[in-house]
């Protein structure tokens, strides 16, 4: 067990109502320092808490109503993630009952946010790993993205669409973009042989004006046209100034 695992499970832990991976948390806890400090400290709060009022036998419908909250393990789970089991006794004060809840249903938002941040990170990631293999490819076409005429000449703006037949993968990439009003956003677009338009996106630039969007499902085959408008919403086709744009 990762020592991030074991900090996730101290307060469970320190409340005595962790049924599973008891072993390897107190091993990780003889190991580290750190570990131990924390739980003594969980520790601490949970017996002021617990002392907050006197001990009372708990009312069966509060407890029928906790234990409602928490399914048994076979189908306990929240928003799709595995919650930790909870054990409450028969005679508990009600301080230390909202601490556990408290912490259980705290440890299991966290618990959710983190997973969805890690899927979005792995999401993210895998992205812009196949992104990657088609802008290092020697047989990917690329285009360059000119500056519109409006902007006059001297401009540093442009970009490029990356491509490979067979590959379905596309690239947009812009670089040296001016900052916008709030509002406004670049949006990249292409423009098939029929005269429909697919919204890439909306770039995110960095502070020198780079933004790069990856789009999966199709090679740019069928592709007549690129652009990169400024625009203050999303919209069907493009609209608002043109930017740049291929050929």
């Amino acid at each position: 067990m990762t020592h991030d695992e074991v900090v996730q499970l101290l307060p469970i832990y320190a409340l005595g109502a962790l049924d599973e991976d008891v072993a390897a948390v107190e091993a990780h806890l003889r190991e580290c320092t750190r570990c131990a400090k924390l739980l003594a400290a969980y520790r601490e709060t949970t017996a002021t808490l617990g002392e907050a009022v006197e001990p009372a036998l708990t009312p069966p419908e509060l407890r029928a109503a906790i234990l409602a909250m928490v399914p048994k393990r076979s189908t306990r789970r929240w928003l799709g993630f595995p919650l930790p089991a909870l054990r409450l006794p028969p005679r508990a004060s009600f301080a230390a009952i909202s601490a556990l809840l408290i912490v259980a249903l705290g440890f299991g938002a966290g618990y959710v946010v983190q997973r969805q941040d890690l899927l979005a990170t792995r999401s993210e990631l895998n992205l812009d790993q196949q992104g990657l293999v088609l802008l290092t490819s020697t047989e990917t076409t690329v285009e360059r993205l000119a500056p519109a005429a409006s902007l006059g000449t001297g401009t540093n703006i442009h970009g490029h669409w990356y491509h490979q037949p067979g590959i379905k993968t596309q690239v947009l990439v812009v670089e040296f973009m001016p900052a916008l009003p709030a509002r406004e956003r670049y949006y990249g677009w292409l423009q098939s042989k029929d005269g429909s338009w697919q919204l890439v996106g909306a770039f995110s630039l960095d502070s020198k004006g780079y933004g790069r969007l990856i789009l999966l499902g199709t090679d740019g085959s069928q592709v007549r046209r690129v652009v990169v408008t400024r625009q203050t919403q999303v919209t069907a086709m493009p609209q608002g100034e043109f930017v740049l744009s291929w050929p």
